[in-house]
């Protein structure tokens, strides 16, 4: 099964946590596209990347995956990459394409809304509540990591059988 990792990408604490997970994830037995190693448009030394030029990059490599593990964030391009595989798991194929998992790692998701305070007083982290639906109706989002590849190893055994070639 191939997945498609979607989320920030753009900071070296990013770029690091998004190697990792792409390694843990290859450690079970997945092929894994992870933008950070593996577009030609993040070379910035270069003068011909567009924004037509990553969306053909993006799009072709989404194509060629299963499933998009997306980080919950609010990157707008990890949105679109997810609502592009959510339309071609619903719409399009849905025996070649599986979905969208979530994995919101934010530790503010572990914080009980207070009552009593509102705004930048309660500290109580909120998922936009399309996304949040969206994801619920598609592999589903998980908050921490074992549970998600636990989650995507059941998808592979159920749509793949368990012999899976990786």
């Amino acid at each position: 099964m191939k997945l498609y990792l979607a989320g920030p990408m753009f900071t070296a604490a990013d770029a690091a946590y998004n190697l990792a997970l792409a390694a843990r994830l290859r450690g079970h037995g997945f092929d894994v596209f992870c933008p950070n190693e593996n577009e030609p448009t993040n070379d910035k030394t270069r003068t011909d990347i567009t924004p037509r030029l990553i969306y053909d990059v993006d799009i072709a490599a989404l194509e060629s995956c299963q499933v998009v593990v997306f980080h919950v964030s609010e990157d707008s391009g990890s949105n679109w990459e997810a609502g592009y595989m959510d339309c071609l798991a619903k719409r399009v194929d849905p025996d070649r394409y599986y979905g969208v998992i979530g994995l919101a790692t934010d530790m503010r998701l572990h914080t009980l809304p207070h009552p009593e305070k509102v705004g930048v007083e309660n500290q109580a982290f909120h998922i936009n509540a399309l996304v949040a639906g969206g994801l619920q109706r598609s592999l589903g989002v998980y908050l921490r990591e074992p549970a998600m590849i636990e989650r995507l190893i059941e998808i592979r055994e159920r749509r793949e059988g368990s012999g899976h070639g990786g």
